[in-house]
């Protein structure tokens, strides 16, 4: 049971809501804590905090706890919102009635503000300029637990339109959004209203959440301007100027019919993007041996190369495997078996082409009996591919045995009734390649 002693404030006027520069030192009071179902992690309910729960398209913040009195430190990896109520994600219990002092991870939450910021004026322009609503928004580069690390292309959030917009649409935009934030910089605010007070009609209240109850909770309006006027409970910067830059990009993804997604990216992102694009540009400079400009004609032709040398090199495959078919085809006829070991090259598909080649010779030759080992090993990965190839399901069984004695990492499968066993070294150890070819030229 959870222990209260104080009445919480409420989501819509929580201290991160509303003077969201607040970023550590903040004290106040543990109402609640409760376990989880996670192995040591808590629910922790405060009388106040600066910690954003998500909600808005917002990722929640993280910081940690520090109880004054004793020195112990607690992380908070996630705060959620339930109804009403900021709950506090935690590593350990901390008593209902403790004072602790709340420090956040800053740097995570001015990102998240000059991304959500940048799409309330990225929406806006929209708006204003050709009349497209936003039908959704996602904002990119924040970690999961399948993906904590991020890729420079996460970077990007994205809003959902009702049409794509033409390059020079977006060449508008980005000129727009970015005159907002230089030379015709927008004072941001937050207007709160309570349930007793009518809403205006320029505000569009259909998107709060239904386990939002506004008969007791406050609705925040972010205005920018006069530009916009939105419901948010989301935490904002307090000029347009903050946002540094928006960069938009004109790659465009179809969803949903003829809705599309716009890509774009605020503030500190824009540059960390340009040092990265910098870096790919000055290494590919410096590969190609060209400017900038010559970069994709470059690469088209480098592209072209490796496409023609990938079929010459089939081509060359083919034959050389042919070749060896054909002395297996001599060995098989002389003796029932033979078999093709390759130090370099001897890749699946090339023992595969092997295999197709002596498997149509064998069948218009008429030759029912035979045993046959393919081989081939990668020097630089230290792995292998084996193939076992017989008529006889009891042949391929006891070869597959005296095979995994030598080679302690081979496993494969099949040929229970004849036809190929096919398997796997993961990594050849010590010796173990040189007892392999002795093997094969011993007895095959």
């Amino acid at each position: 049971m959870a222990i209260q002693s104080s009445v919480p404030t409420f989501v819509g006027a929580l201290a991160c809501q509303r003077n969201p520069f607040l970023s550590k030192e903040f004290k106040t009071i543990v109402l609640s804590c409760e376990p989880t179902k996670k192995k040591a992690q808590y629910l922790v309910e405060l009388k106040d905090t600066i910690l954003f729960p998500e909600g808005g398209g917002q990722p929640s913040d993280s910081g940690n706890f520090l109880v004054p009195s004793t020195g112990e430190k607690l992380d908070v990896f996630k705060v959620s919102r339930n109804g009403l109520h900021a709950m506090h994600h935690v590593n350990g219990f901390i008593k209902p009635g403790t004072e602790v002092e709340l420090n956040l991870n800053w740097a995570q939450r001015l990102d998240y503000m000059q991304q959500h910021t940048g799409q309330h004026l990225l929406s806006a322009v929209l708006e204003k300029e050709w009349g497209l609503s936003t039908v959704s928004w996602s904002m990119g580069g924040v970690p999961t637990d399948k993906k904590p690390i991020i890729d420079p292309s996460d970077v990007f959030n994205y809003v959902e339109l009702n049409r794509k917009l033409t390059d020079d649409e977006i060449s508008r935009l980005s000129v727009l959004c970015n005159e907002y934030i230089t030379i015709n910089p927008q004072k941001i605010s937050v207007v709160e209203r309570t349930a007793d007070i009518q809403v205006n009609s320029e505000v569009d209240a259909s998107k709060i959440p239904d386990d939002y109850d506004l008969s007791q909770g406050i609705l925040r309006t972010i205005y920018i301007g006069d530009l916009d006027a939105n419901p948010c409970c989301g935490t904002h910067l307090t000029s347009t100027t903050q946002l540094g830059s928006i960069l938009v990009l004109r790659s465009q993804t179809s969803v949903r019919g003829t809705n599309s997604r716009l890509y774009f990216t605020c503030g500190s992102r824009v540059w960390k993007y340009a040092s990265f694009a910098n870096t790919v540009l000055t290494l590919s400079k410096g590969l190609l041996s060209c400017g900038e400009a010559d970069i994709p004609n470059k690469v088209e032709l480098q592209r072209d190369l490796v496409q023609k040398t990938s079929k010459k090199e089939q081509y060359w495959m083919k034959e050389v495997a042919l070749s060896e078919t054909e002395a297996l085809i001599k060995s098989i006829e002389t003796s029932g078996q033979g078999f093709v070991v390759r130090d370099e090259n001897g890749g699946l598909d090339y023992l595969t082409q092997i295999n197709k080649d002596l498997t149509s010779k064998l069948s218009s030759r008429g030759i029912t009996d035979y045993k046959v080992i393919l081989c081939g090993r990668d020097k630089h990965l230290n792995s292998g591919v084996m193939m076992i190839l017989s008529n006889s399901g009891e042949e391929i069984a006891s070869i597959a045995a005296s095979l995994t004695e030598i080679v302690s990492t081979l496993k494969g499968g099949g040929g229970k009734k004849g036809g190929k066993w096919q398997g796997k070294i993961s990594d050849f150890k010590k010796g173990e390649w040189e007892s392999l070819v002795n093997y094969l030229e011993a007895e095959f």
